[in-house]
């Protein structure tokens, strides 16, 4: 989606892009476009399966339930809640590339269809749901799941 895209865009198009870009500065900024890529395409997998998470781009991003939301980097208690890109920033730039290319479905789904992801980092303790679920991907430094 270059600058000439984004005057073209309909108010509900822009009401349904805007979030999917900072969902991933938030949550993958620390990531290659791959992974980046990854976390759109998650988000996109649940709008296109809608469910107790949501139905749209912005219901299935700001999903939260007793205060804790589904992409943990908009919890309260996480430092990145507070944090917003800069827009001459690359990690920034990347994120709307890859919003962009998942928005659109121009970049094809790396994750296998998956609707959850969580971090290596919490490889020791992870999310219970993960017992359940089908591994599609590892990209990054997340590993990918869907509904079995």
């Amino acid at each position: 989606m270059n600058n000439q895209d984004w005057l073209s865009l309909s108010a509900q198009e822009s009401y349904q892009f805007g979030l999917l870009p900072l969902v991933l500065w938030k949550e993958a900024r620390n990531q290659d476009y791959q992974a980046m890529l990854a976390v759109a395409w998650t988000v996109k997998n649940r709008v296109a399966s809608p469910k107790w998470w949501g139905w749209d781009y912005p219901s299935v991003i700001l999903k939260h339930y007793k205060g804790i939301y589904q992409f943990s980097s908009f919890d309260e208690d996480d430092p990145n809640s507070t944090i917003f890109p800069r827009g001459n920033e690359p990690q920034w730039q990347w994120c709307l590339a890859a919003a962009a290319a998942v928005f659109t479905a121009s970049a094809p789904d790396p994750t296998q269809g998956a609707t959850y992801y969580f971090d290596k980092s919490i490889d020791a303790h992870p999310p219970a749901w993960a017992a359940s679920m089908i591994h599609t991907a590892d990209i990054g430094d997340f590993h990918f799941y869907r509904e079995a």
